[in-house]
């Protein structure tokens, strides 16, 4: 199990949110019925409301990855919703089946609020990029996308990353307009695996 942190969370109080994003996968192979976290079990700080992601590899190969960038609901109702949706209703994914377990690892992500990034070209975000290692989000004419902070160790370059980030956006790898929207935001991570070492 690793954690990256760069909010307020400490190692606890993440892994309690791990342990969430397990059982709401694990809920959907049991018999007995699946219930939300009970807030009154847990800590100010995770009841507030948040924003993660949740990212599930199966054999190192991704498997789903849902979640929000705004906050709306308690933190660990967030984790809970996010992790089934990126388990069984990621679009791109078939469910989650009962024989990946074995290989799943689980990642939890918890957003700080997005900023806005005034920039005035394309080269000034990848100047601004070169030594700064965020979550980027870009809108334009309806269409967004979103990478976060872990997506520079697959592209390390940021010319790279905003590239795929375009694509995944649905635009051409070049696309740039003056009405772009930037902005950038940090995550504080936990991941591990689906089944916990005894």
């Amino acid at each position: 199990m690793s954690v990256t942190s760069s909010q307020n969370l400490n190692k606890g109080e993440l892994t309690q949110l791990l342990d969430i994003a397990r059982e709401a996968i694990r809920g959907h192979f049991s018999d007995e019925l699946s219930h939300p976290p009970q807030l009154d079990l847990y800590g100010k700080k995770l009841i507030r409301p948040g924003a993660c992601f949740v990212t599930l590899t199966v054999d190192g190969q991704l498997q789903g990855c849902l979640g929000s960038t705004t906050a709306h609901s308690p933190l660990v109702l967030d984790v809970h919703n996010k992790a089934r949706a990126s388990a069984y209703q990621d679009r791109r994914f078939m469910p989650l089946t009962e024989e990946q377990l074995d290989h799943l690892m689980i990642e939890v992500s918890v957003l700080s609020e997005p900023e806005t990034l005034e920039i005035r070209s394309e080269q000034d975000l990848l100047n601004y990029l070169e030594s700064n290692k965020v979550g980027v989000i870009l809108s334009d004419n309806y269409s967004q996308a979103l990478f976060l902070p872990q997506v520079w160790e697959q592209l390390p370059k940021p010319k790279d990353f905003i590239r795929h980030l375009k694509i995944k956006a649905g635009w051409n790898a070049v696309y740039w307009s003056p009405s772009m929207e930037v902005q950038t935001f940090t995550v504080t991570s936990i991941n591990g695996k689906y089944f916990q070492s005894l």
